[in-house]
């Protein structure tokens, strides 16, 4: 890649795949250091940040660190902890008064947990031209919370579909779908033509004559397999007549995560599970990334940025093999009000912003908060943006309304079909009145990994799904007990835009 991004993406791959699991040590430019532990008290530099680890959301964060301590003439230290460590350690600190870092990048769906240490977004960031050009859909799901702006949008996420245009293309292979399917070779437009697909090319042969897996998605829960379920739960279970209904109703907060709906989405995605190789049950969002990106697969469903890495990786198939398809929806939908299953005149594609992104905060703890928000405006400005969003293993996807529609530079990565093609799902999604907007209430974490648990146990074969969704549902009606059904459903209600306002 060209100087849309080779010296980015180089700078980003700060890691190897023999590193341990919860320790990195990174000597970076000017005093940019890596380190992963346990929660503990940090010594106060001129600018802390604490992050995940790995080069996604890290290697940036880094190489932007190093920029700024060039650029202010100040150093700026770079923690980092394991993702599935990294609530705990920052939670930890802030209920035991220590203070965690300066500036926090993390998942915009622990900011209300974290709501009651965290300073505001001062108003010259919130309304100047850096966090300004954030698409409104990212603003609004994302910055704010209980009417104060909170945190600054460093990542977009949104579910999709990749395919391998050059086996999609290849004659015999059309003609052997037709002969067995009955119509036309093209990528699905439902989760049960994903699933067709997948069957039917799972065992062939690629061009090169290795075998094929059908199709890739993340099956270990733990790691982003919770939101491929999700990802095809909502093409059932979010009604165009009641949008709000997905997660919870929202006048009783009673779940809806063992509606018919989702139990159909989990037995499909159990029955993909079926068609793929025994190492498919242990395989997590990187996994599918990569092995998509090196054409182990014809199909697969992943973040935006599954296609950029397809197209940049070193040992990548290339752009002119990538082809994008908007996440598979459903020609029927389930009514929470009748009970029953509506049809729908077409296939309906719902957009998902799975896992919700990532903003950067800072905390009331912070001595320098002017400096801390001045980093973060240097972190997610649009020159910094444009470059982050164009390589495949910086985890940012794109955020800013101005990236969807500046073609040129998405051609360099992508050729002009696929950058098309790539911008046109983007803006399509995020202008859907169908979108669903990621779950955000106080107690994300433990909504979640209730679900996460039950959903393992029925891939694990050790319960049904039946039994996965109720208990799920039933761990989920004890939570929403637990934190307070009257202020959880305030705060759904605000989420979903029943009191729709930004702050």
């Amino acid at each position: 890649m060209d100087q849309t991004g080779a010296p980015v993406r180089k700078a980003f791959d700060i890691g190897n795949k023999a590193r341990p699991p919860w320790v990195w040590v990174v000597v970076f430019g000017v005093a940019c250091i890596f380190i992963a532990g346990a929660a503990k008290a940090r010594e106060q530099t001129s600018l802390s940040v604490l992050t995940r680890n790995g080069p996604a959301i890290a290697g940036p964060a880094v190489v932007h660190a190093n920029a700024f301590s060039r650029d202010h003439e100040t150093t700026v230290v770079v923690d980092v902890v394991h993702l599935e460590h990294l609530y705990d350690v920052v939670m930890v600190d802030f209920l035991s008064g220590r203070h965690p870092a300066d500036v926090l990048v993390i998942p915009a769906t622990w900011v209300p947990d974290f709501a009651a240490f965290l300073s505001d977004v001062p108003a010259w960031l919130i309304h100047g031209p850096h966090a300004g050009g954030i698409h409104p859909v990212y603003r609004r799901t994302m910055m704010g919370w209980n009417q104060r702006w909170l945190g600054v949008t460093i990542d977009g996420d949104l579910q999709m579909g990749v395919f391998r245009r050059d086996l999609f293309d290849d004659p015999q292979t059309r003609a052997d779908f037709e002969a067995e399917f009955g119509r036309t070779l093209q990528p699905p437009q439902t989760w049960r033509e994903f699933n067709e697909l997948t069957r039917f090319f799972n065992g062939r042969l690629d061009p090169s004559g290795r075998p094929l897996l059908g199709s890739l998605e993340a099956f270990k829960q733990e790691d982003q397999g919770l939101w491929s379920f999700i990802s095809r739960a909502v093409a059932y279970g979010s009604h165009p007549n009641y949008p709000g209904a997905f997660f919870f109703d929202p006048v009783t907060m009673e779940p809806s995560i063992n509606s018919p709906a989702w139990k159909r989405a989990l037995g499909e995605y159990m029955e993909a599970l079926s068609h793929g190789p025994n190492e498919a049950r242990f395989m997590g969002g990187n996994d599918v990334r990569y092995r998509f990106a090196e054409g182990h697969a014809a199909l697969a469903i992943g973040w935006q940025d599954i296609g950029i890495l397809a197209a940049d990786w070193p040992s990548a198939i290339g752009a002119d093999k990538v082809g994008f398809f908007a996440l598979p929806g459903s020609r029927e939908v389930w009514n929470p009000v009748t009970d029953q299953w509506n049809a729908l005149p077409r296939a309906r594609s719902v957009p998902y912003l799975a896992f919700g992104g990532w903003v950067a905060v800072v905390p009331v703890s912070t001595k320098d908060r002017n400096l801390a928000w001045s980093f973060v405006a240097e972190f997610g400005s649009p020159e910094n943006s444009a470059l982050d969003t164009k390589v495949g293993v910086s985890g940012i996807n794109p955020y800013r309304a101005a990236e969807l529609t500046n073609i040129e530079g998405w051609q360099a990565v992508l050729g002009e079909e696929g950058a098309q093609t790539y911008l046109d799902i983007n803006r399509q999604a995020l202008n859907d009145p169908a979108l669903v907007a990621e779950l955000r209430l106080p107690g994300y974490q433990a909504y979640m990994e209730a679900l996460t648990h039950q959903v393992e146990r029925a891939l694990n074969g050790m319960i049904s799904v039946d039994q996965a969704l109720d208990t799920a549902a039933a761990q989920w009606e004890q939570i929403t007990d637990r934190l307070g059904r009257d202020s959880q459903r305030r705060h759904y209600q605000d989420a979903i835009g029943y009191m729709e306002s930004e702050p």
